[in-house]
């Protein structure tokens, strides 16, 4: 039993740190003039609107937008994502909360 209590709170030890390490970075992006929203699903950036895809943004984590735009499929914000700041592109708005 001893030996049982033991392995369990060496594992929490071990999880928990890192537990909150995970929850403590979702929404970071860098620090230039925008808008902060968070990412309310997985979302592709996109190099236009309606462009190629340049890579997938996380849910959970940051979006600063420098601006944005509207057309026939609905509105636009223009910036980029915690996972890569030096890259901007597009994403639907209705993906920021």
């Amino acid at each position: 039993m001893k030996r049982r209590l033991l392995h369990t709170l060496a594992a929490l030890t071990v999880a928990l740190p890192l537990t909150a390490m995970v929850a403590t970075t979702p929404a970071s992006a860098s620090d230039r003039d925008g808008y902060l929203c968070i990412l309310n699903q997985n979302t592709w950036l996109r190099a236009e609107p309606q462009g190629f895809v340049l890579r997938t943004l996380s849910a959970g984590r940051g979006f600063r937008a420098h601006g944005g735009s509207e057309d026939y499929y609905g509105s636009w914000l223009w910036g980029h994502g915690a996972e890569d700041p030096s890259l901007d592109g597009w994403i639907p708005r209705a993906n920021c909360s």
